[in-house]
């Protein structure tokens, strides 16, 4: 089975706590074929330049990093942009200035800028900080500049950590209205595996929403482990992997300069590019 991990965080992250070196050899170690590097860009009111992120500094590291593990892995730049439809100016301002290969566009926040992470869930709240969630997420979708769209049901999360289920595709029609702008803007969503580390015990999202995605028209897919440690690398990997082949996909998306590859699950050398295959 193909592994690739398009979703993890370096020392360039303000979270993270390894530097791209290492997330690289872990990568290697645990027979990954390739990696994008999606370090935080994550303004807010108040923070809208977020000087914490250093694009210099960071390809940097990711040309040293291609020299280094030449042959031995595939290493494509990212960066996760945190409510970019609501930070446009500098969001659009870092994609266009520098050569990313990967955009994933995640709604973190909401209006009155409170982390998602910050709130104290409970059965009477749940079902309104969803409906929140889904607006944002909505806003997001329909701003555009992402290639996928990351952990789409990120509540599930956190709601979590007080023994509650989120369960977004109990709105299944504004859920699919989301995923159909996606879809018609030639975009993708991504499985995030780190739920499968965490209090949720399932992929961010699960079958049920990626079942809804492919039974809606949905092609472009991603995985990633959402490492924000080395140790944590391709973790759920395969997991993610398996998922999508349950749900009826076929390939898993990678990406060059914003433009979606599609490699075969079961098949590390068969590449489909825009309907002409390529190894």
């Amino acid at each position: 089975m193909v592994l690739v991990d398009y979703h993890m965080h370096s020392l360039n992250s303000t979270d993270a706590h390894d530097g791209i070196f290492a997330l690289c050899a872990k990568a290697v170690a645990r027979g990954l074929q390739e990696i994008a590097i999606t370090d935080h860009f994550e303004p807010s009111a108040g923070n809208e330049e977020y000087l914490e992120y250093d694009a210099r500094k960071y390809f940097a590291e990711i040309s040293e990093a291609r020299q280094h593990f030449e042959g031995k892995l595939r290493i494509k730049s990212g960066v996760e942009l945190g409510q970019p439809h609501r930070f446009a100016k500098y969001s659009l301002q870092l994609i266009e200035e520098y050569p990313y290969d990967y955009v994933l566009g995640s709604a973190h926040r909401m209006p009155d800028n409170v982390d998602f992470s910050e709130v104290r869930y409970t059965p009477e709240n749940l079902t309104a900080y969803c409906a929140i969630y889904l607006k944002e997420l909505k806003a997001l979708a329909q701003w555009g500049h992402y290639d996928c769209l990351g952990h789409l049901d990120l509540v599930k999360r956190y709601a979590a950590n007080y023994r509650l289920r989120a369960n977004l595709i109990n709105d299944r029609e504004q859920l699919a209205e989301i995923l159909k702008i996606v879809i018609d803007k030639g975009k993708g969503i991504e499985v995030n595996t780190s739920g499968l580390r965490q209090a949720s015990r399932e992929c961010l999202p699960d079958l049920d929403i990626i079942r809804l995605y492919k039974e809606l028209g949905g092609e472009i897919i991603t995985v990633g482990s959402d490492a924000h440690w080395a140790e944590d690398v391709g973790e759920g990997i395969q997991d993610g992997l398996e998922r999508l082949q349950k749900a009826g996909f076929k390939y898993v998306a990678v990406y060059t300069n914003h433009q979606p590859a599609m490699i075969k699950i079961a098949n590390k050398s068969t590449y489909l590019i825009r309907g002409g295959l390529s190894a």
